[in-house]
């Protein structure tokens, strides 16, 4: 009986690793799945062999954010975006382990942009390492 109580336990984790999350205070939807190895994306967090890294794709405007190592370390993405004023990076975690992948679907106007930058940090802490960013990527929505 305990077992199938493990086995249900995670079945339920792995079908809520691919439903769009909520409760994160912003007006992107994010969807986490994973992927059977490391990506690279346009952006690698420097100077550590990629163990994150970033893309933005322009067909339905996604952000996708990548956490290629096993080092105990979040993958965070800090953008600003030209439809969302402030003083301040909206800060996106990925926290859900290696080969994971948030998707942070947005809905930029297509005359709009964003530019971005992956880092690794401490989400609990919510503490960016900053020496491990990479340079900003500014990309067109449109």
């Amino acid at each position: 009986m305990k077992k199938r109580t493990a086995l249900a336990g995670a079945a339920s984790a792995a079908v809520l690793a691919v439903l769009p999350l909520a409760g994160i205070a912003s007006a992107a939807e994010y969807t986490v799945t994973y992927t059977s190895g490391p990506h690279t994306g346009d952006k690698c967090t420097w100077a550590n062999s990629c163990a994150g890294s970033a893309s933005f794709v322009h067909d339905g405007d996604h952000l996708l954010v990548w956490d290629n190592a096993g080092d105990g370390h979040s993958v965070v993405v800090e953008y600003e975006r030209s439809d969302v004023g402030g003083s301040d990076y909206t800060r996106d975690w990925n926290h859900y382990g290696k080969y994971a992948k948030l998707d942070v679907n947005m809905n930029i106007p297509e005359d709009g942009w964003i530019t971005y930058r992956v880092c690794l940090g401490e989400y609990g802490s919510r503490q960016v390492l900053r020496d491990t960013c990479s340079s900003f990527f500014w990309e067109s929505a449109g």
